[in-house]
């Protein structure tokens, strides 16, 4: 099991911290709310991963992957919500300042749960992460000699790895906000986050099983 795991938590850490509309979507929110807002949407990323590999681990994984009809609509509804977000991003009111690590204020109830719920449908409408841990978790159970409890602590590897990884991203935008909070740079980033996620969105487009 030992070299099977720590490949996976190689294979996990750059997967991670590659760029992403995980990464993305981190460091939009913590552009605008702050650290702790983005941390709440990371917390919905590591529960849509969580859900992902329970359902790879169900069998749903293989039914999507060897039919068509139900990859394409996962698929579209993935592209679908990526490009809402690209919209609701490009529109996104410039005068209201990117904040800094210094004024965040405990969040509306209503908008954690908005943006852990967010994090969530990102995760879980991108076809990617269900096809790997459909094609990782296997292999990690199989070096434990198919014990259970190993294909739950490399879940529980990889959500952890996403909390810590997207912490610093988190950490590292919020520590921007000085720049960022100029109307200016904020417009700027607002489009080009906007654009990295409709680019997102059409790439997933040409994405086969």
């Amino acid at each position: 099991m030992g070299e099977a795991y720590w490949l996976f938590v190689v294979m996990v850490v750059f997967t991670v911290a590659s760029p992403g509309p995980g990464v993305l979507m981190t460091l939009d929110n913590a552009v605008a709310g702050g650290w702790r807002a983005a941390m709440q949407g990371v917390l919905g990323l590591a529960l849509g991963a969580a859900l992902m590999a329970g359902l790879s681990s169900a069998g749903i994984g293989l039914l999507i992957r060897s039919s068509p009809a139900l990859f394409q609509l996962l698929k579209y509804a993935g592209v679908a919500y990526l490009f809402h977000l690209s919209f609701k991003t490009w529109r996104r009111d410039p005068k209201t300042p990117a904040p800094t690590g210094r004024r965040e204020t405990a969040p509306a109830a209503g908008a954690a749960r908005k943006r852990l719920l967010d994090g969530a449908l990102l995760q879980t409408s991108n076809p990617k992460s269900l096809f790997f841990f459909l094609s990782v978790l296997p292999q990690v159970a199989r070096g434990a000699g198919g014990q259970p409890l190993w294909q739950v602590l490399a879940v529980a590897t990889y959500c952890i790895a996403l909390v810590l990884i997207h912490g610093v991203y988190a950490g590292l935008a919020a520590r921007a906000g000085a720049w960022l909070s100029r109307p200016g740079s904020a417009r700027l980033l607002s489009r080009l986050s906007a654009l990295m996620f409709f680019a997102f969105g059409v790439t997933m487009l040409t994405l086969k099983m």
